[in-house]
């Protein structure tokens, strides 16, 4: 292969689903060339889509691949998708682009993902149209009784979907219904840019979702017109979103780079429990979810520890998970086995990698667990660490990290992005988000105050925790991509002290 550079486009310019995939890209030799993040948009204001496209035109020659966020291309970002107006023909002419490059450049493949349209089940309009605030958790609770009651005839069902329908203006639920079907008319197009070649492989992740809803009718849909195209080889659909960047790289890369799959095995924290856990914003069971993670990176799950390539260890604690950013505890806790633990510490003593999942909370690591975890093994020692968003977001970054940088994970580049993802989930999301959240309200603190509040609490606290942990890096910088708090962006620095041997 002349070029090691695969050209993307990502769902936004937040640093996790941009600066961070770059990131673990490089660790596998190859560069992941992107658009500015001046030019990706800002939260609610959509990227200037023409101007990406010729971004993608000039850098398309020389590219060994492409992986491109259609929400980008279409809409000008995921955020976006949910609310701008563009009718269907206007949105189905900006993926014209995918059909010229193939004809262009027939040896690049071209990895694309498009988000199913999320029902958030609160009354946040932050990333909605802007009813959501009014009646965001009618329209879940209509969607996902509606559905319910379709799949499972249940009258009871039937009548409180109607109650909550009733309970929408009709103009609304009307531009609701609309921009769904909209947006899952443009997801049925690209399904037909696969089947004419032009999309190499098309993953469909569905976003923010649960078992039942509009989007999982939509879903069976999909899943149905997928085997009637005979794409089920090409296509995925499974629960996700900010996380296929990261996954369809790696698989990418491992395409390119003709290296064998990597192999898993799943070491659970709570074996009790895991087998029946749904996680949070997720339609299927949680084992489920981990077994399409692994396949979206192009691995597989092994039969045994002695076979695998790394260890998967999967931390839960009890039947349901937590919630830091909803303060949600966790309802039944269930600590760390010791039996699991001394398992890590004899596979670490062995060299075995080792990959931690830590997905007993969403939006947000568990304490206790990394605590326990610390005291049997350095954290310096793992191969990788997440535990940041959905379940799926983290599974998916986690694998990806240890398909990318399967060469040494003792480089200094993944233990970069070790660092990063234990400070950024761990210490920022599960520790000093919640400090922030309750000192002050958002709403009354300007950008540029809410980033101080931020970067005095967490900055400090956090090098000293890395260079407690001898991670080999500081926080040199900490700023805040859409000037909220639920996002974090960190730059770190070479540790001036404590080494990370």
């Amino acid at each position: 292969m002349s070029a090691r550079r695969i050209v993307a486009l990502p769902v936004d310019g937040r640093p996790v689903v941009r600066a961070q995939v770059q990131s673990l890209v490089a660790c596998a030799g190859w560069k992941l060339a992107m658009p500015a993040v001046a030019d990706l948009g800002h939260l609610r204001r959509p990227a200037e889509r023409d101007r990406l496209a010729a971004w993608l035109a000039a850098e398309a020659p020389g590219a060994a691949g492409f992986v491109l966020s259609l929400d980008m291309l279409a809409y000008g970002g995921l955020v976006p998708s949910r609310f701008i107006a563009d009718e269907l023909d206007a949105l189905k002419q900006r993926l014209d682009l995918l059909p010229a490059l193939k004809a262009a450049y027939p040896g690049a493949p071209i990895y694309a993902f498009a988000a199913t349209m999320r029902i958030s089940n609160n009354d946040v309009n932050e990333e909605e149209k802007e009813y959501w605030s009014q009646y965001g958790s009618l329209i879940w609770r209509w969607s996902y009784l509606a559905d319910r009651a379709a799949m499972r005839g249940d009258p009871e069902d039937v009548a409180a979907a109607q109650a909550a329908r009733d309970a929408i203006p009709a103009p609304i639920r009307e531009d609701y219904l609309d921009t769904r079907a909209r947006n899952a008319a443009l997801v049925e197009h690209a399904l037909e840019l696969v089947a004419d070649g032009s999309i190499d492989r098309l993953v469909l992740p569905q976003d923010d979702t649960a078992e039942f809803g509009f989007n999982i009718a939509e879903r069976r849909r999909l899943e149905r017109r997928v085997v009637e195209l005979g794409l089920d080889q090409r296509v995925a659909i499974y629960p996700g979103a900010d996380e296929v960047m990261h996954t369809l790289c790696a698989r990418m890369v491992g395409a390119l780079a003709g290296v064998a799959p990597l192999s898993f095995h799943l070491h659970c924290s709570d074996p009790e429990h895991v087998a029946s856990l749904r996680a949070l914003y997720e339609d299927r069971p949680l084992l489920a979810a981990v077994a399409s993670q692994v396949a979206a990176v192009g691995g597989r799950i092994a039969a045994g520890a002695e076979e695998a390539d790394v260890i998967l260890a999967i931390h839960t604690s009890g039947p349901a998970q937590g919630d830091w950013a909803m303060q949600k505890p966790l309802p039944q806790p269930v600590a760390p086995a010791p039996d699991w633990l001394a398992a890590l510490a004899a596979w670490h003593a062995a060299g075995k990698p080792i990959a931690l999942a830590d997905l007993a909370y969403a939006n947000g690591g568990d304490p206790v667990m990394v605590g326990a975890v610390a005291a049997t093994l350095p954290l310096r020692g793992l191969a990788a660490y997440a535990g940041w968003n959905t379940a799926s977001n983290s599974l998916g970054s986690l694998l990806a990290q240890c398909v990318l940088a399967r060469a040494d994970y003792r480089a200094p580049a993944n233990r970069a992005v070790l660092c990063l993802r234990l400070l950024e989930d761990l210490v920022y999301q599960a520790i000093v988000r919640q400090a922030v959240r309750l000192g002050a309200c958002e709403a009354d603190l300007a950008p540029a105050a809410l980033r101080e509040r931020v970067a005095l609490a967490f900055a400090p606290h956090a090098t000293a925790w890395a260079r407690g942990h001898g991670l080999g890096f500081e926080v040199a910088n900490v700023y805040l991509p859409w000037d909220r708090s639920f996002e974090i962006g960190i730059d770190l620095a070479p540790a001036r002290e404590a080494s990370c041997n």
